[in-house]
Order: structure tokens, then C-alpha cells, then sequence
């Protein structure tokens, strides 16, 4: 799935710059698509990732529609492959809320593909609860999906590793001679978030031993049936109940969405459909797509993407 990125205010800014810089690449082409807008100059010096032709700067705080008008011709003027506009902000922030809104509105007009809001929660102990709400309902309905994320010091991480995975959800890299078991394409990601409410991601990942000691001196063990089913369900279980992007009541979700990554003799179809039990106990309405992505490599990891959440724990 390859996405526009735009990072809005500071905290935006440097999270699109840090896609840039460690986003996935198939085919050796990047799949997020990065620019930055601030307000700050010195932020926009500091990126590392993000060339300098793509960096903006917004005088002053206020926004006049020229430039959201300005920006959004000078991104698109790049003549980008893209499947969708993914934008990033934290919403404590002033400048960086309101400019997502703006250009979630104006992409939203003069494009089809799907607009997406990232909004990063401020600690709840210093903000203002009515405003934070307000703020992302506006985004909420500026875009057509808004994920949130809790402030914490693994927030970045998370975004990176979890949209990395998602990323590559549909991508076909030539050099691979494998293929998912289930393959799930750019649209049953669109249509799993593209709900009433907003979207929350969980993930979790499980390091293996190098493939050799696999095959040669556990074989025995990693031939038990029920071994690599049981640690996708442990690894589910980890993703709800220690690593969701934001405390948020996830039995209210419509949809669900199910990837795992890694090397594919780890994947089994046992372990997927468990998974998805699992989840139908928490909702039995729960709408459930899945699909996995082979690499080689010697860890395993999970996203789950929740959608439709209309109850959030403030």
C-alpha cells in the first residue's frame, strides 16, 4: 500500500520524517511518500529523512486556504504512485491539528483515494478533555479514517512497525519466490478501517532461533502439532491486552483486521483461524479479515487493526 505521507506541526513532522528514513521499500521503491508542514523552521532543518523540496513552512499560526491550496499542489506536482494520503500529528498541538484538518478536506475534495488521520493523544493528565474530544471529532470527520495512538515513549516504534506491516499488505516484491497463505490486497485494508468511530492497532512480536538450530536441532519440537498455532495465539493475546496503540473499548469495534509477518513455515492456517476465534469470543458481530506476509527472517510478528470503535476510555 503505498501512501502520501504528510506530517503535520512538529510531532508530525518528525514521525513522516522518520518513514522516510526506516518506512518499508519493495521492489527497492519507498512506500510512504513523505513530506513535512511546520511552522517551525528549526523543526524542519533538524529532518534527516524527508529532502528539503518537500519540507514546508507555514508562517505564523494561522492558516489561510492559499496555503493548504499551495501545499497540496506543490505535493501532488511530484506525481506520486499512491493508493491513499496518510496524515500525522499529534493533537495537543495547536498548528499541526488544524493543518491536517485543512488538508484532510481539501484532499478528500479533489481526490478518490482514501484520506487517513493519525492523531497522537496527548497525556490525559494535561490536557483538556473537552477540547482533546472536540478535536478529534473534527478530524474524525475531516478524513475518512482517523488511528490513535497514546503519547508513551514507544509510540514512535509502534507507528513504524505496525504501518510497515500493513504496508506491505498487497505489495508483490519480485525478488520473493513465496506467497501468503491468505493474501490480503490494499482494498481489504481501506474497507476494514472505512468505519463510523476510529481505529486502534495492537501489535506484537516473537524472535525465533535461527533457521538451522530449527530444522536441524529442535525439528522434533517445531514438528508438534499445535506448537506454532499456540504462539500466534499467544501473540494476539499480547497485542490486546499490553500492546494496543490506545486504551480504548475494543468490544465496541465493528471490524478487525489480522496480519501476520515473518517467515511463512511459522504462519499456519491452525494458528490464523484460532486467532480469529479468538477475536469472534470478544464480538461474535466482529467483521474479520485476515491475511499474512512472508519474509524470511527470524522473528514473527502481528498487527491487529480494530475499527469502528465509538467507545474511547477517557
Amino acid at each position: 500500500m503505498k501512501l502520501i505521507t504528510i506530517g503535520t506541526g512538529n510531532r508530525g513532522a518528525v514521525i513522516a520524517d522518520l518513514m522516510a528514513k526506516r518506512g518499508t521499500r519493495v521492489n527497492r521503491v519507498p512506500l510512504f511518500k513523505c513530506f513535512a508542514v511546520s511552522n517551525e523552521i528549526d523543526l524542519l532543518k533538524t529532518l534527516k529523512g524527508i529532502p528539503t523540496p518537500k519540507r514546508f513552512h507555514v508562517f505564523g499560526k494561522t492558516l489561510d486556504s492559499k496555503d493548504v491550496t499551495s501545499i497540496v499542489n506543490s505535493i501532488l506536482s511530484y506525481h506520486e504512485i499512491y493508493e491513499g494520503f496518510l496524515l500525522t500529528t499529534a493533537l495537543e498541538e495547536e498548528f499541526g491539528h488544524a493543518m491536517s484538518v485543512e488538508l484532510c478536506r481539501k484532499l478528500r475534495k479533489i481526490s478518490e483515494e482514501p484520506v487517513i488521520s493519525l492523531g497522537i493523544l496527548p497525556n490525559l493528565s494535561h490536557t483538556n478533555i473537552f477540547v482533546l474530544k472536540e478535536r478529534i471529532q473534527e478530524l474524525r470527520k475531516a478524513s475518512d479514517i482517523l488511528i490513535l495512538f497514546d503519547d508513551s515513549q514507544n509510540t514512535e516504534p509502534m507507528i513504524l512497525n505496525s504501518l510497515n506491516t500493513i504496508s506491505m499488505v498487497g505489495e508483490i516484491d519480485i525478488r520473493k519466490r513465496t506467497t501468503g497463505e491468505v493474501v490480503v490486497d490494499t482494498s481489504d485494508i481501506i474497507n476494514s478501517m472505512r468505519k463510523d468511530g476510529v481505529s486502534v492497532i495492537g501489535i506484537a512480536e516473537r524472535k525465533l532461533p535461527h533457521w538451522l538450530f530449527r530444522k536441524y536441532f529442535s525439528r522434533n519440537e517445531y514438528e508438534i502439532k499445535g506448537l506454532k498455532a499456540r504462539r500466534m495465539i499467544e501473540m494476539c493475546e499480547e497485542a490486546i491486552n499490553s500492546n494496543m496503540s490506545s486504551g480504548v473499548d475494543i468490544e465496541s469495534a465493528s471490524s478487525a483486521l489480522i496480519v501476520f509477518s515473518g517467515d511463512p513455515d511459522e504462519i499456519t492456517m491452525d494458528g490464523m483461524f484460532s486467532c480469529i476465534n479468538m477475536l469472534e469470543k470478544i464480538n461474535p458481530e466482529l467483521e474479520i479479515r485476515y491475511g499474512d506476509y512472508p519474509i524470511k527472517t527470524n522473528k514473527i510478528s502481528v498487527v491487529l487493526l480494530f475499527s469502528g470503535i465509538k467507545k474511547l476510555k477517557f
